[in-house]
């Protein structure tokens, strides 16, 4: 069989060998589907659309990216939109409901059948950052009053969209008691009730939680599906693994985007005045700071003997920055997992401090190592200063701006996110132009401390 991709579609469709195209995609996994059509016009996708039959459609469309989702399904009539979404997991249809603008939505819930069309509007209802946005309202319950092998047959009567590994325990009023795996379930005798084999205390999220808060769970837990409950703890839906790894893929690309000052990424947008509108914030606050760094630069070259000075700026403003960023990155992932609580910030500030003392004092010994091999065997220039005190003056800088930008970078981001301020937002320009506005005046400070004495 030829390999499905977008010559190959090309060829299939060009030749209206449509039986062929049909058979290939039900032979190849719908990631890998949505791999191959993610590089066809709009016209080419409504025309393979046509043609697939709903079920494969309908997991198709799951995999594909927004974007191109956008484009099918503002192309398909609400008559066979709704087909393929009756096809597809509840949660699945409720994003891709939430696609549609209002009019489209009351156009394709005329097509639902009751039950369906209540479904996915309560869906729909949920903010699609939480746990009831990412929730599915299929769901395996039995009775804490039932026996193992009841919960056995009810499990296997259930016809569910997604997978279903693991089985919830209700009271009487649908509230949730605890949950066991399938597996755990068919080791225990048939004759047991369920809520004696029932693993109590279960982790559950609620249903308005954010779904970072939802994901540090299933992380911190080890979990493969996690129940959703309402603030009476009833339980009302599950998440599962595959829809939180989205969840992290999601936040990490934000994360990056926002740190490099292109929160365009995130938004999708593709217009050139929207791009310009969501960067050019970012690259003005750099530029700020820089004009302020160029400031003390031009301080620092005004000072007598200053000659040998101006060239040691590059590498130490580059040094602080690349220490600061470094802490950064490393804090902003720990407030992401969930790993900075308050009676461990003394500990974190000190680690920090010694890390980027030890980093600076390396760093620094090796810079006065340069700095005389340099100026003793290479230089050419009238230096009017002591070698000793040109090397004191950049090995103190370079260690006191990378001590200082360790700290900074850690506390920064700490601060940052107690005010619920979203760290990585900031932490792009504002700490990389900071560090260097930082260790600037950190160098022209030792400068004058040194050669004014």
């Amino acid at each position: 069989m030829a390999h499905l991709d977008k010559k190959n579609i090309q060829r299939l469709l060009e030749a209206k060998k449509f039986d062929e195209l049909r058979h290939q995609f039900s032979c190849t996994d719908p990631a890998d589907v949505a791999d191959a059509l993610d590089e066809l016009d709009s016209e080419e996708l409504e025309q393979v659309f046509s043609i697939l039959d709903n079920e494969v459609a309908s997991e198709v469309l799951s995999e594909m990216d927004s974007d191109d989702v956008e484009d099918v399904i503002y192309r398909l009539p609400p008559s066979r939109l709704a087909k393929v979404m009756q096809e597809m997991a509840p949660d699945d249809a409720a994003d891709l409901f939430n696609e549609l603008d209002i009019q489209d939505r009351n156009k394709i819930l005329h097509f639902f059948a009751p039950a369906k069309k209540k479904e996915i509007q309560e869906l729909a209802h949920y903010q699609a950052d939480t746990a009831g946005g990412l929730m599915t309202p299929e769901f395996c319950a039995v009775s804490s009053e039932a026996t193992v092998q009841q919960a056995i047959s009810a499990l296997a009567k259930a016809d569910y969209s997604d997978p279903i590994t693991s089985v919830f325990v209700v009271d009487k009023e649908g509230h949730l008691i605890g949950t066991i795996t399938i597996s755990e379930l068919i080791a225990k005798p048939g004759r047991s009730l369920v809520k004696e084999v029932v693993e109590p205390g279960p982790i559950f999220a609620f249903v308005d939680e954010d779904q970072v808060e939802v994901a540090h769970k299933v992380r911190k837990y080890d979990l493969l599906v996690i129940p959703v409950v309402d603030h009476e703890k009833r339980l009302i839906g599950r998440i599962t693994v595959d829809d939180i790894i989205d969840v992290i893929d999601e936040e990490a690309a934000e994360d990056m985007a926002r740190m490099a000052g292109a929160p365009d990424i995130e938004h999708n947008e593709s217009s050139p005045v929207s791009i310009v509108r969501l960067r050019l914030p970012w690259l003005l606050v750099t530029m700020v700071t820089g004009t302020l760094v160029s400031f003390v630069v031009q301080k620092i070259t005004s000072i007598d003997r200053a000659v040998c000075l101006v060239a040691f700026v590059p590498v130490i403003l580059g040094m602080g920055g690349n220490t600061g960023m470094q802490a950064t990155a490393v804090t902003i992932r720990s407030i992401a997992l969930g790993e900075i609580k308050l009676s461990r910030l003394a500990g974190i500030f000190r680690r920090e401090m010694l890390v980027g003392a030890i980093m600076g004092t390396v760093c620094s010994i090796i810079i006065a190592g340069v700095v005389w091999i340099n100026l003793t065997f290479f230089a050419k220039v009238e230096m009017g200063i002591s070698l000793i005190r040109l090397i004191l003056v950049v090995g103190g800088s370079m260690f006191c701006a990378m001590t200082f930008a360790a700290l900074t970078g850690t506390v920064f981001p700490i601060v940052l996110h107690r005010f619920n301020i979203d760290p990585a937002v900031a932490s792009g320009p504002f700490v990389s132009t900071g560090n260097d506005l930082s260790a600037s005046l950190i160098y022209l400070l030792m400068c004058y401390m040194m050669l004014t004495a």
